[in-house]
C-alpha cells in the first residue's frame, strides 16, 4: 500500500515538470517561425552642372537590395522627386515642373535588380554658389516598412549671375520626323553632345538607350504627358560627323523600336 501511494507522488511530481517544460517552449518556438520584412528600394545619385547651358544632367539608381523578388507600387508615374535648394531656398521642384499620371504602377523586382533613371533638367541662370539636390523616393515595397528613402548630394556655381554663358557657335543638326511602332512624330535633334527627343505614343512610359550598334552610350526611362514626350540625352563627347548613332525606344512589355539619330 505505501509503495502504490509512492509511486502515485511520482508521477504527479513528473505530469507538472512535463506541463513546465511545455510552457517555456512556447517563445523559443514562436521566434523561430519569425522572419524579417523586405527592405525599401535604395537610392543613389549623381548630378553635374553645365554652366554654360544651365542645366543640370541628373542620374538616379534604384535598386532592390533584397535577397528575393519584391513587389514594387508607384501611386502615380512619378518615380522620385527631385528638389534643388540653395541654403532654405527651393529653385526647382521636379514634381512642380512636370505632369504625372495618376495611374497605380505596379511591378515585381528581381533580387538585386537596378534601374537608372537620367534626366537633363533645364534651370534659370544660377548665382555662384553651392547647391544641395535632395531625391525621395517614391516606391512603396510590399511588406517593407512605410518609411522615406531619400538621397542628398551637391554642385557648386562658379560663375556670378551677371556672366553670361559663352554663345555656342556649333550648329544643331535637326531631323525629319520619324514614326514608326508605338512612337509617331519623333523629332531628333543634335547639338554638340546634346540631344532632345520629343514625339507622340500612347505607351504611358518607356525605357529608351543611345548606340552605335554595339557601343551603348546613354539610356534611361521616359514618362508620358497627354500622348506626348520629352527628353535629353548628354553624351560624354559629341558624335563625329561620320559616326552612325541609333536611338532606340522600348514600352514596358513592347517592342523595341529603332530610330536613326543622325
Amino acid at each position: 500500500m505505501k509503495k502504490t501511494w509512492l509511486l502515485a507522488v511520482v508521477t504527479a511530481i513528473l505530469l507538472v515538470v512535463a506541463g513546465c517544460g511545455k510552457e517555456e517552449a512556447k517563445p523559443s518556438q514562436v521566434n523561430s517561425d519569425s522572419s524579417e520584412p523586405p527592405a525599401p528600394l535604395t537610392l543613389d545619385t549623381e548630378v553635374a552642372y553645365d554652366s554654360s547651358a544651365n542645366t543640370l544632367s541628373a542620374t538616379i539608381k534604384m535598386t532592390n537590395p533584397n535577397e528575393e523578388a519584391v513587389d514594387v507600387t508607384f501611386n502615380t508615374s512619378q518615380r522620385y522627386q527631385l528638389i534643388i535648394k540653395q541654403g532654405d531656398k527651393i529653385v526647382f521642384d521636379y514634381g512642380s515642373e512636370f505632369m504625372f499620371t495618376e495611374s497605380i504602377i505596379e511591378e515585381k523586382w528581381a533580387a538585386d535588380e537596378q534601374k537608372i533613371f537620367d534626366e537633363v533638367l533645364l534651370l534659370d541662370e544660377l548665382e555662384a554658389g553651392e547647391y544641395s539636390v535632395e531625391v525621395v523616393g517614391l516606391a512603396q515595397v510590399d511588406g517593407a516598412p512605410e518609411i522615406a528613402v531619400t538621397d542628398e548630394t551637391t554642385f557648386t556655381v562658379e560663375r556670378s549671375a551677371s556672366e553670361k554663358p559663352e554663345e555656342d557657335t556649333s550648329e544643331p543638326s535637326a531631323s525629319e520626323p520619324q514614326s514608326d511602332g508605338a512612337f509617331r512624330d519623333v523629332q531628333i535633334d543634335v547639338n554638340d553632345t546634346m540631344i532632345q527627343v520629343s514625339g507622340f505614343t500612347d505607351e504611358v512610359e518607356f525605357e529608351w538607350s543611345v548606340s552605335d550598334g554595339h557601343n551603348l552610350y546613354a539610356q534611361g526611362a521616359a514618362e508620358v504627358t497627354g500622348g506626348g514626350f520629352s527628353f535629353g540625352v548628354l553624351l560624354d563627347e559629341a558624335p563625329a560627323d561620320d559616326q552612325q548613332l541609333f536611338l532606340e525606344m522600348t514600352p514596358i512589355g513592347g517592342e523595341v523600336t529603332s530610330f536613326k539619330i543622325q
